[in-house]
């Protein structure tokens, strides 16, 4: 079913922590949150991204947009297309293919354009971030670009082979970010483009970060470890957590902030501080899985999509379909918000819908986007 049939393969889903604990984490405090009703409130602003050149693909394909807040919580819109009419979805990401990036930013209240920009590319899966403080980070497989917040050109690097920053990782503050060499992997300065640590995947695989601490996966049993940068690796313990990594899972590890991350396993999600204390464990209904999972930059707030697996196992005619949101609020440690999508039918017309989601860095707004239009909501304000 147009690739959402998902093969498990052990390097795809060996995953950093997770998580048997029995049935989690059994007795704990901080039990499963009750995710609230969802919200029929209007957006605060929808546009539609058609109107700035961009083409959604249609029904059932992954669009090569990105959605992601400022720290001024401005909505960078991003997208990459190749100059001719080859499909390039085809192309493995290290073929040349003549391209453009175009990005949009948009004032995340009113919808109006704040600026715009488009870079000519060697290759079409080339993709801009926000990073630091209001500027932005083009990666093009070989080629990292930092640009102001108006875009201008602040410095520019071509890579040399075999160094590659496709498949690039951000640091939950988005102040540093990855390169890979082969086995070899790097964290950078955003702004400066200098190199603040390196670990080899012969030591840790599946490695998230902070600007200050990498988390990873160590042999020879795939048991969790952390390291500072320049020490070297050490064991970590979560209380009531099974240590082994060698489980199947789907999302994550993602780190929610510099002491925090999330990962989940269908129907099961799991936050776990780096000290070893479980946050907030959640077990959705049977037929519900988490999907993907968005963060702030300020830490507290984070989203996932819910998918719902619907059809017949029977007939070999099922798969999973985007069915809602959730917003979840560490402090509050519960879910505080829910508000409900179009993901698609198996039924005639069949139709398959994959939204992108982004929180602000504030964690008051939620911007999603589906088939091209992007709408914003306003989430619940902090109990003080």
């Amino acid at each position: 079913m147009s690739g959402r049939k998902k093969t498990k393969t052990i390097a795809e889903s060996l995953v950093l922590l997770l998580l048997v604990v029995a049935p989690f984490v059994s007795g704990q405090e901080n039990s499963q949150p009750i995710e609230p009703a969802s919200s029929r409130e209007r957006p605060l602003v929808a546009v539609d991204v058609r109107k700035f050149g961009y083409k959604p693909r249609g029904s059932g394909f992954v669009d090569p947009l990105s959605l992601a807040f400022t720290e001024s919580n401005q909505l960078l819109v991003a997208w990459a297309a190749s100059d001719d009419s080859r499909n390039w979805t085809k192309e493995p990401s290290t073929t040349p293919a003549p391209s453009h990036l175009h990005s949009v930013v948009l004032d995340a209240r009113t919808g109006e354009v704040e600026h715009s920009g488009e870079w000519p590319s060697r290759y079409v899966h080339a993709i801009i971030t926000p990073v630091g403080k209001e500027h932005f980070l083009i990666c093009a497989v070989d080629e990292i670009r930092l640009l102001s917040n108006d875009f201008t050109t602040i410095r520019d690097q071509f890579l040399p082979a075999p160094v590659t920053c496709r498949g690039m990782r951000l640091s939950p503050s988005r102040h540093s970010f990855s390169l890979t060499s082969g086995l070899d992997h790097h964290v950078m300065d955003a702004e400066s483009f200098q190199p603040l640590a390196e670990w080899s995947s012969k030591d840790a695989t599946h490695v998230i970060f902070t600007d200050a601490l990498l988390v990873g996966a160590c042999g020879p049993d795939f048991d969790l470890c952390t390291r500072e940068f320049n020490q070297q690796w050490q064991p970590s313990t979560v209380v009531g957590m099974k240590q082994s990594l060698k489980m199947y899972g789907t999302v994550g590890p993602t780190l929610l902030n510099d002491t925090a991350l999330s990962i989940a396993n269908g129907g099961k999600m799991v936050v776990v501080t780096l000290e070893g204390s479980i946050l907030l464990h959640v077990t959705l209904p049977r037929k519900f899985l988490f999907a993907r999972i968005a963060t702030s930059t300020g830490g507290n707030r984070f989203a996932y999509i819910e998918a719902e697996l619907r059809g017949s196992r029977a007939l070999d005619m099922s798969s999973d379909f985007d069915d809602h949101i959730v917003v979840y609020d560490l402090t509050e440690k519960k879910a505080i918000y829910t508000r409900k999508v179009n993901g698609g039918s198996l039924w005639i017309p069949p139709f398959e819908h994959w939204n992108r989601i982004a929180v602000s860095a504030d964690g008051t707004l939620l911007a999603i986007l589906d088939d091209g239009i992007i709408e914003i909501y306003q989430l619940p304000d902090r109990k003080s």
